[in-house]
């Protein structure tokens, strides 16, 4: 919960991984056909970095338009994915990497199978692939297939959420703290505790976006000024965040998919419940991408 005044702050081919420990730097001081709605797993999600690379942040207009894209039952295994440089990256259940054509539905394995057995948590930023795997955090070039463990490794097993934004991995712990992480894998703790009940985060036009305890927040990370968005409790019923394209993209437990501005006004997209068997959801070419009952979909 936030407190009136605070201080805010894949590895490809990876056969061998190993654990350290994080650094606890001293803060500086500065619609209707769908599949049908049953209760499903809240839905892993990867929003687009405010850095990432191209394809990921093109401006989205939904209309709730949507249709399958490649074979259906092909996506089942399917635990996380992300949009970047005009691929969608996804990771299954067996821990291997795909690289999908989002015009065709077309997918090629990448690294090894079973290279991120241990995944966790998967952002795209700045066109590299950003895992926690087990206790560490690892960044992945898929163009080139090379990869290496962030920093010295360890400490990333309790992340319960991680953002990019503008070149920096932000994460947060149970404990509420936030960290920031930069592209060389220096750790600094930016906040102890303030940050406590979020379950969700996403980096948007240049602030860190949280649903803590049912409320959306705002951060801006250059100033530390925060501010509450739309009424309290308004979003306790949310289960998935992702950004894209100047807007929050949320889906809540019965299903329905909104557009949250940044204002906190909630567009729903499509029918009400009409996502009810999403697992998966991200953002790509100015479309939403989802899988819903193993196929993988897009929304415009």
């Amino acid at each position: 919960m936030k407190s009136p005044v605070f201080v805010l702050a894949v590895a490809l081919a990876a056969t061998v991984m190993s654990c350290g420990n994080k650094a606890e730097n001293t803060p500086s001081n500065t619609a209707s056909n769908r599949p049908a709605t049953t209760s499903s797993p809240a839905a892993n999600t990867s929003g687009a970095s405010s850095s990432s690379a191209t394809g990921a942040n093109a401006p989205i207009t939904v209309t709730g338009k949507w249709e399958m894209v490649g074979k259906e039952g092909d996506w089942k295994a399917t635990v996380d994915m992300v949009g970047m440089d005009g691929f969608l990256w996804s990771v299954e259940a067996d821990g291997s990497l795909y690289k999908t054509d989002p015009a065709t539905g077309n997918f090629t394995q990448v690294g090894e199978k079973g290279s991120f057995t241990k995944l966790k948590h998967l952002e795209a930023m700045d066109h590299l692939l950003w895992t926690v795997e087990g206790d560490t955090l690892y960044k992945s070039d898929p163009a080139t297939g090379k990869w290496e463990k962030s920093g010295e490794g360890g400490g990333w097993g309790k992340t319960v959420a991680m953002a990019g934004l503008n070149g920096i991995l932000y994460s947060i712990e149970p404990d509420g703290s936030l960290w920031k992480t930069d592209k060389s894998g220096n750790d600094t703790l930016v906040d102890k505790g303030d940050f406590k009940g979020c379950t969700d985060l996403a980096g948007m036009d240049g602030k860190l976006w949280t649903i803590e305890n049912g409320n959306l927040y705002w951060t801006d990370p250059a100033n530390l000024k925060w501010a509450q968005i739309g009424k309290e409790g308004e979003f306790n019923n949310i289960s998935v965040m992702i950004s894209g394209s100047g807007f929050l993209w949320m889906l809540d437990n019965s299903g329905t998919m909104y557009r949250v501005d940044p204002n906190g006004t909630s567009t729903v997209v499509g029918d009400r419940g009409s996502y009810g068997q999403t697992t998966v959801l991200t953002t790509l070419n100015g479309k939403l991408w989802t899988v819903e009952g193993g196929s993988l979909y897009k929304t415009s």
